[in-house]
């Protein structure tokens, strides 16, 4: 009888703790759930619902039954009360999404549940730099150690929108509160510190502050906090001076980052790579993980930077590792050539006219040449007479020495050959004067012929190709210049001493793969040694921006910043005071000034004068031989005239 008594005892406290165990659950349900979900929900439909994108529910519950029981009990609620706005999606092993997630929501009871659901993120599938609410159902007082950990695990991600939500669910009181903790790694004496700071208190029973921001912009001020830097030297991009305590740095990407360092107030801090590359390359296996990677590349991944900057094609095998941002310039990648070799002083003095003139001349001395030969072999005395005139024994030299002005001894009578002679001396005389004008200055002007403007030229003319080690991917679907090209080491000095030698015509067959603003900031700089001319074909264009490692938050609010700079026309402003286009569009203009001719310039009538003497000479020889060959007598009395 006792025994049963005792049985009976022990199985009514059983039942009771079950019934308080059960109101405690209900209690928590019905108190702290409903004050859960109202922050919840207005934090959503605040910052969730202006992007259509899907938000991503994540959960996880390791300590007890009941916090998982609570984390259901809020998220029905919240669903519920959201379904309508917002879509929602739940993390699985098989979620593969084309854009990485913004905006997710999770379901935590502790560090070691949220250890195990943010350390399996690819920043592949989500946006760290996106919106993160955690909503942490722990029984028991909240240590901030616990905060702290958790913040100092989401800063290690570069995860800075994120929200903490709890409360004490041991407190069924009126004064219950939720209570939302964030951090701040930017704050005036603290750099990338993860303390725990008190956002905002929910007080049960009270409305909620509208104008409380729950998501503040936590990056818009860096409080002179370190930004590091991976770049090079890289005219006109980035210009590095380095000084013994400070960088300095200048370009036009280089002022750029410095208008950002003045708007975020942060201070950069340069690093250089060491290992001979500039851009840098990532070599990956069949498993798609990185076995190798080199200079700013290398950098960035090993996240030793927080960006590189230095004319960055955004292309898209790094989009596959880093993350870029908006492009802000479009660069165009050409062939560097010399100009064309100088004309000699003979060439010279071809050049007052154009070529079709000097083919109508020719044409026209060809067709009265021809004219005195049918005469001569008509052996007419009277269309002889009629045409150039009575006794005219040599019309082919009256017609040369009408054509350099000289005199005729012997005038023609009849009206036909007056008027034929005026013609021709009308002509000759426009002729002469127009070439006598202009020859006075084309003998005194330093002109080349027109460097080579395309492709084929380059190919046809055998020229050779020099380029920097990390532009050869752009040459590539080019073998007919890719077998002629020569790669030089990642160093801006070589192209700089390449860029003097096109200008000084060191290197009259050598073509320059670069940029076009490399080549307008050397005739920017390099004025007295002469300028380098580009071919007019533009081989590759592609736009260039900053990279960062893959879940950097700095992204979209440097976006931000880089949008208003590229507004106000920054950039194309401080492109102009590093580079100089004018050689590129038209020729540099000549100086028309009243200096006396000199020898060298008077050299190309002085070889004329001596090409004249020779043939003089040789005909005179000719003629003196002439009485021991008979075929050079019968060919001097037929060019006789009568």
């Amino acid at each position: 009888m006792v025994r049963c008594e005792w049985l009976m005892c022990l199985f009514i406290q059983l039942c009771a703790s079950k019934i308080e165990n059960d109101f405690k659950r209900l209690a928590v349900r019905d108190n702290v759930g409903n004050h859960f979900s109202e922050v919840i929900v207005d934090a959503l439909n605040r910052y969730y619902v202006k992007n259509h994108s899907a938000t991503m529910v994540m959960r996880l519950s390791t300590i007890s039954p009941q916090t998982y029981h609570l984390q259901s009990d809020i998220m029905d609620e919240i669903m519920e009360r959201t379904s309508h706005s917002i879509a929602y999606e739940f993390r699985s092993s098989n979620n593969r999404t084309r854009r990485p997630r913004i905006f997710n929501i999770a379901f935590i009871d502790g560090y070691g549940a949220f250890r195990q659901l943010f350390h399996a993120l690819d920043p592949a599938y989500y946006d760290f730099s996106g919106y993160y609410l955690i909503v942490l159902t722990n029984f028991g007082k909240l240590l901030p150690e616990t905060l702290e950990r958790i913040f100092g695990f989401l800063w290690r991600l570069n995860v800075v929108n994120v929200n903490i939500i709890t409360a004490d669910l041991q407190d069924h009181s009126q004064w219950q509160s939720v209570l939302m903790y964030t951090y701040y790694p930017y704050q005036p004496n603290s750099c990338e510190k993860t303390f725990p700071i008190l956002l905002h208190r929910f007080r049960k029973g009270q409305r909620l502050d509208h104008l409380v921001e729950l998501f503040p912009n936590k990056l818009s001020n860096f409080h002179r906090c370190l930004v590091t830097v991976g770049t090079f030297h890289l005219p006109p991009f980035i210009l590095l001076m380095n000084h013994a305590s400070n960088d300095v740095y200048g370009g036009v990407e280089g002022d750029l980052l410095r208008a950002l360092s003045l708007k975020l107030n942060f201070t950069v801090h340069l690093v250089e790579p060491h290992d001979g590359e500039l851009w840098g390359t990532i070599v990956a296996d069949s498993n798609n993980s990185i076995v190798n990677s080199t200079g700013c590349v290398g950098l960035v991944l090993s996240e030793r930077v927080n960006l590189t900057v230095g004319r960055f094609a955004i292309r898209g095998d790094r989009n596959l590792w880093m993350k870029h941002s908006r492009s802000y310039y479009t660069v165009r990648m050409v062939f560097g050539v010399p100009a064309g070799r100088e004309y000699t002083p003979f060439e010279k003095l071809f050049r007052p006219f154009a070529r079709l003139t000097w083919l109508l001349l020719a044409f026209y001395l060809m067709i009265a040449l021809v004219v005195i030969f049918v005469i001569r072999l008509g052996h007419s005395t009277k269309v002889r007479s009629f045409v150039y005139g009575r006794g005219v024994s040599t019309p082919a030299l009256n017609l040369l020495n009408v054509l350099l002005g000289g005199a005729l001894l012997l005038l023609p009578s009849r009206n036909f050959a007056r008027t034929v002679l005026f013609l021709w001396m009308y002509y000759c005389l426009v002729l002469r004067s127009l070439y006598q004008g202009s020859l006075f200055e084309y003998l005194q002007e330093r002109k080349n012929f027109s460097p080579l403007q395309t492709v084929e030229a380059i190919v046809r003319e055998d020229y050779r190709v020099y380029s920097l080690q990390g532009s050869a991917l752009y040459l590539q679907q080019m073998p007919n210049v890719l077998e002629r090209t020569t790669w030089l080491p990642d160093d801006d000095a070589l192209m700089e001493q390449y860029l003097h030698d096109l200008a000084v015509y060191k290197a009259p067959s050598v073509a320059l793969f670069t940029d076009i603003e490399r080549v307008a900031y050397y005739n920017h700089l390099k004025k007295r040694t002469g300028p380098v001319y580009v071919a007019g074909t533009v081989l590759v264009r592609f736009p260039i921006g900053i990279y960062y490692p893959k879940k950097s938050c700095l992204a979209n609010q440097f976006d931000r910043e880089i949008d208003g700079l590229l507004t106000s026309g920054l950039f194309t402003h401080q492109l102009q005071q590093y580079v100089n286009y004018d050689f590129f569009g038209r020729p540099a203009p000549h100086q028309n000034l009243p200096t006396p001719l000199t020898l060298d310039q008077l050299l190309g009538s002085y070889e004329t004068l001596l090409g004249l003497l020779l043939s003089a000479s040789i005909l005179l020889l000719l003629e003196l031989a002439s009485r021991r060959f008979g075929f050079l007598q019968a060919l001097f009395t037929f060019l006789q005239a009568e």
